[in-house]
């Protein structure tokens, strides 16, 4: 299995079991969903890596839905193509310009939406392997280098240093690493266990800016 979540959402439910059948014989997991709530409510605890999107559904539409999603920067990874069969140009450059990554005019050729969905999974599996200035970190692997040195670390330390590692150079809120609790000290007691099996004497690679967040340099 391809170990990549692909959510589908389509109000018609002839469509939609074609997309999830032809993508399941692919070997991508296939979510379907008939309307936008029941994503929603789906997407509250698991983020999938692609979203397949009707732009027209029953209750929230799907204009509605990619804004929602794009507002925060945290789902910015979020693969969305949109299927619709809306066809005018005005409509494709809305769905474009509200963050859609791509868009397929309905009826499509199931050979064309492989097509894409296969390029843009090549290209997430090119994003599985980080590279910073001192570090590398391959994420399927969960391994982490600094030069020839590999470093063991947990999932959650893990989880903290690939967020820091896709923004490199980027001061990164503690909210955007995981930070609920603004009295917690989880965080600072994770990121000073990544310091120590990270940092030597010469070289200071994750900094601090008080109440604020973390930069990895």
């Amino acid at each position: 299995m391809k170990n990549y979540l692909i959510c589908s959402i389509e109000d018609d439910k002839d469509i939609g079991h074609i997309i999830n059948l032809s993508l399941s014989k692919q070997g991508y997991e296939v979510k379907t969903f008939y309307d936008g709530e029941s994503f929603l409510e789906f997407f509250k605890t698991t983020k999938p890596q692609m979203i397949l999107l009707d732009m027209m559904l029953p209750g929230i539409q799907g204009k509605d839905i990619l804004t929602e999603i794009r507002s925060k920067e945290s789902n910015d990874d979020i693969e969305i193509i949109i299927i619709s069969a809306n066809r005018l140009t005005i409509d494709k450059v809305d769905g474009l310009d509200l963050g859609a990554d791509d868009y397929i005019e309905k009826p499509f050729d199931v050979m064309e939406l492989l097509s894409r969905v296969n390029s843009k999974y090549r290209r997430y599996q090119r994003k599985r392997i980080i590279e910073t200035k001192y570090l590398k970190i391959d994420l399927d692997a969960h391994e982490v280098f600094k030069g020839d040195k590999k470093i063991s670390l947990t999932n959650k330390e893990l989880e903290i240093i690939e967020i820091l590692a896709r923004k490199e150079g980027k001061i990164v809120s503690r909210k955007e690493l995981g930070e609920t609790d603004p009295n917690s000290r989880a965080l600072d007691m994770h990121i000073k266990a990544i310091r120590k099996k990270i940092t030597d004497d010469e070289q200071e690679i994750i900094e601090s800016f008080y109440g604020v967040g973390y930069k990895i340099n």
